[in-house]
C-alpha cells in the first residue's frame, strides 16, 4: 500500500461510510473508489469494512488498527514534506571547528560569535583543544576544520591549508626588566633570565625548544603554564620573561609590562586546515569562505544565504 491508499481509506472512514462523498472529496468516481478498495482488501487478504445489503457499515478489528495507523503515518507523511518544502528554502546542518585554547582567545572570539549568531540554522560545534589533539582529530576526520600553526605537518595531498593571519612570537617582559631598555633582542640575551613558557601541550612550546636547539641554547625555564595571561602576570613584578604571539598585546593591559620583538623571529603564522572534498558542501565552502575572507580582506560574517548567492 502506498499513501494514497491510505488517505483514500482514511476518507472514506471520515465520511461515516458513503462512498459517493467519499469519491466526491478526493475528486475520483465512486466506481473507482469503489474497485480501488475491493483491490485493496484483495491484495491484503483481509476485509476493512463491515457491510450489510451492500454498503459499508463500519470498520472490521483489522480495520480499526489501520485507521489508527494510518492517522499517525499520515501525520508523520505530511509532517515530513513540509519539512522537505522548508528545507529547500533555508540550509541547514552543522560543522565542528577545532581551535587551540590560545588562538581562540587571541584571534577566534569574535567569529565565531558571528557565525553562531548570524547563522541560527547551523550548529557550529567547537573542539577546544591544543593543536596536537586537534590535529589527530582532523585526521580522524572528527572535525571538518582545524585552525592550527605552520607547519602543520598534515598531507598536502588530503589536506588544504589556507593562511589567516602571519605574525611573530614576541618577548614580554617587566618595565623594569634589565632588558626593557633594548629596542630589539637577540635571542642569546635571553640566556640568563628565567623564561616562563607555554608547557608541551601547546606548538609554540616544541618552536621554542627547536629555535633554541638551532642556537645551541640552553634556555632556563622557569615557569611552564598552560595560561598564557599567567605567564604574563608572572612577568610583571620579576625578572621572568616570558615568549607569546604578538596579538596578546591586545588582551592585556600592558601597564607595567613592555614588549620587545626579536631579531629573527619565530613565525606565527595561523591556518585553516580542513580535508580536500571533491563534493564540499554549501555549509563547508560557506565556512571556509567566510573564515578565510574574514581574516584576509576583513570581510565581515554574513549569513549563509547571503553569501551563496555569490556562488557560481
Amino acid at each position: 500500500m502506498d499513501i494514497t491508499q491510505l488517505k483514500y481509506f482514511v476518507c472514506i472512514v471520515d465520511s461515516d461510510y458513503n462512498l459517493s462523498a467519499s469519491a466526491k472529496k478526493l475528486h475520483i468516481s465512486q466506481p473507482a473508489l469503489t474497485q480501488y478498495l475491493h483491490k485493496f482488501e484483495a491484495e491484503e487478504n483481509t476485509e476493512l469494512f463491515t457491510r450489510y445489503a451492500g454498503r459499508l457499515t463500519g470498520l472490521t478489528i483489522a480495520g480499526e488498527n489501520l485507521y489508527s495507523n494510518a492517522l499517525t503515518v499520515i501525520r508523520y507523511h505530511d509532517a515530513m514534506l513540509r519539512e522537505l518544502r522548508d528545507d529547500a528554502k533555508v540550509i541547514k546542518g552543522s560543522v565542528r571547528i577545532g581551535i587551540p585554547p590560545l588562538i581562540l582567545s587571541v584571534l577566534c572570539t569574535k567569529l565565531l560569535t558571528d557565525l553562531l549568531t548570524k547563522n541560527p540554522n547551523i550548529k557550529f560545534e567547537i573542539d577546544e583543544l591544543g593543536a596536537f589533539d586537534l590535529r589527530k582529530k582532523l585526521l580522524l576526520h572528527e572535525v571538518d576544520f582545524a585552525i592550527l600553526l605552520q607547519p602543520s605537518e598534515l598531507n598536502p595531498t588530503v589536506f588544504a591549508e589556507d593562511v589567516i593571519h602571519n605574525d611573530e612570537l614576541t618577548v614580554f617582559m617587566s618595565e623594569h626588566h634589565p632588558l626593557a631598555h633594548q629596542e630589539t633582542l637577540n635571542w642569546h640575551d635571553l640566556k640568563p633570565y628565567q623564561l616562563s613558557i607555554f608547557d608541551e601541550s601547546f606548538m609554540i612550546h616544541h618552536q621554542l625548544k627547536r629555535k633554541f636547539d638551532s642556537l645551541n641554547m640552553k634556555p632556563n625555564i622557569g615557569i611552564m603554564s598552560g595560561s598564557w595571561d599567567f605567564l604574563l602576570a608572572s612577568v610583571r613584578d620579576s625578572d621572568f620573561i616570558t615568549i607569546l604571539p604578538s596579538p596578546i598585546r591586545n588582551l592585556i593591559k600592558m601597564d607595567g609590562i613592555v614588549e620587545k620583538h626579536l631579531i629573527n623571529p619565530i613565525s606565527w603564522h595561523v591556518i585553516l586546515a580542513y580535508p580536500i572534498k571533491a563534493h564540499p558542501t554549501r555549509i563547508d565552502t560557506y565556512t571556509r569562505r567566510s573564515i578565510v575572507d574574514y581574516y584576509t580582506k576583513g570581510t565581515p560574517i554574513k549569513p549563509i544565504q547571503d553569501e551563496l548567492k555569490k556562488s557560481p
